[in-house]
């Protein structure tokens, strides 16, 4: 009980003051006359991370990856932040959901790791978990970060506010190589499989180094990173995908690596509203839509097609890869952060990358997602060069990862973002590559300083 009880103090500490804090860059919140007192035993620090993990819960393993979909080629919306994302029609803060990636994950993770390097006592296993939990988070928010804006600032230790005024933008190369770093460090110090489910283990760290890896286009130090977690995690592909997506299976499936818990404690309303259409039930709102394209996208055959999207009698889009898991009126599906066909697919696409020539055994492993989905291998002859071997890897991904938040960095991570989109009628020159930081934090600082 008295653990319980310092987590939702620090879970406040955290998180609650932030709102109130609207003159104080993001970068640095002011700080609290009695943090200190929560940051002395190993069950301090075991709880000020999980209100890491419930930060990460509330918009970083969620909001985040949704809401950047709609800047790809997968959906659109007819309301809100998430139609200003899909038309590019930005406000002047339309980005904040992204930028809050800050305060709920890179301030908490940063004030973790430095009072772990002062605090004398704290057991060497407790010290290294959390340690390892708290550079992935902070590693996941960079990578996102600079996904969405490019350049932004780099923070990496408690900083007072007058040092964020002066702290300017770092560049996309050194934002990426502190996210590997992290993630690096992170697997280095977290157990090969977790006691506690849905806590982090050290092939999740790897599994996002070697996406930090592929968004740098530096392959080849991808491959012996996503080799390592093919052969040696113990994941493995779900033999039927259909059987994936039950609320079973969520918590029993050798498929799923990482994962936003959710339950009925845990009111996922928001999740359903925004991206589930469920006939009959009125807490929806039936805005989101497919992209042109979409839905024609998936090959003949394809049983993830009328799995993963449909209409109902009245033409409203549906996700039907969601739609379980609803006790009431409040929706207890886990988001799937990291599946082990995502590492299956990007071993297959280093390997070819990583020597530009299409090899056998990309093809080989992609070909046992295609048989799974009920489609027919992939020959040689079906991709001739590395181009074609790219359409290939992507069609894939669209396929499976549709409404799991993947396909924005597919495309980013291949150049292919602004052209795909202009195929199937916008028309964006590159800058819509990025999102502007938002203009309320660009007032908080010397006029430029946040110029992306």
């Amino acid at each position: 009980m008295k653990n319980i009880i310092k987590i939702a103090v620090i879970t406040l500490m955290f998180f609650g003051t932030f709102s109130c804090s609207d003159d104080f860059v993001d970068l640095a919140p002011i700080t609290y006359a009695n943090e200190a007192d929560f940051y002395k035993t190993d069950g301090d620090f075991e709880a000020a991370i999980v209100s890491v993990y419930a930060g990460f819960r509330s918009s970083p393993g969620t909001r985040i990856p949704f809401n950047m979909e709609y800047r790809a080629d997968n959906l659109k919306f007819n309301n809100y932040t998430y139609q200003e994302l899909s038309t590019n029609l930005l406000g002047a803060n339309t980005g904040s959901f992204l930028w809050g990636t800050y305060s709920s994950l890179i301030y908490p993770a940063n004030n973790i790791l430095d009072r772990l390097e002062v605090t004398e006592g704290i057991s060497s296993s407790v010290k290294d978990v959390v340690s390892g939990e708290a550079l992935f988070f902070r590693g996941y928010a960079y990578y996102w970060l600079t996904l969405g804006f490019g350049k932004v600032p780099l923070v990496t230790s408690v900083i007072t506010s007058d040092e964020a005024l002066e702290l300017g933008l770092s560049s996309e190369d050194e934002v990426l190589a502190q996210a590997v770093a992290d993630f690096q460090k992170a697997a280095s110090l977290l157990p090969p499989t977790s006691s506690v489910f849905g806590k982090l283990d050290k092939y999740d760290a790897m599994a996002f180094q070697a996406k930090a890896l592929m968004l740098q286009n530096n392959w080849s130090a991808a491959v012996p990173v996503l080799q390592e977690i093919y052969n040696n995690s113990g994941h493995q592909l779900e033999p039927v995908w259909t059987d994936m997506w039950t609320t079973a299976a969520e918590k029993t499936s050798k498929e799923f690596m990482f994962q936003v818990i959710n339950s009925e404690l845990a009111n996922n309303n928001s999740f359903a509203q925004q991206l589930l259409y469920i006939r009959g039930d009125n807490t929806t709102q039936e805005v989101f839509m497919y992209k042109s394209g979409l839905f024609e996208s998936f090959e003949d055959g394809d049983i993830r097609r009328d799995e993963t999207l449909g209409f109902d009698i009245d033409g409203i889009a549906e996700n039907r890869k969601y739609d379980f898991g609803q006790v009431g009126n409040i929706w207890t599906q886990d988001i799937q952060v990291l599946r082990f066909t995502e590492i299956q697919l990007l071993y297959a696409e280093a390997i070819s990358m990583a020597v530009n020539s299409v090899q056998q055994q990309s093809l080989d492993l992609i070909n046992e997602i295609r048989n799974r989905a009920g489609l027919d291998d992939l020959e040689m002859a079906d991709v001739p060069n590395m181009d074609a071997f790219v359409e290939a890897v992507l069609a894939e991904r669209r396929a499976e990862f549709v409404f799991e938040g993947k396909r924005y960095a597919d495309l980013k991570r291949h150049n292919l973002l602004v052209s795909k989109l202009n195929a199937i009628g916008y028309s964006f020159d590159d800058s819509y590559n990025y999102l502007p930081i938002p203009q309320n934090e660009k007032d908080k600082v010397p006029d430029g300083l946040y110029d992306n």
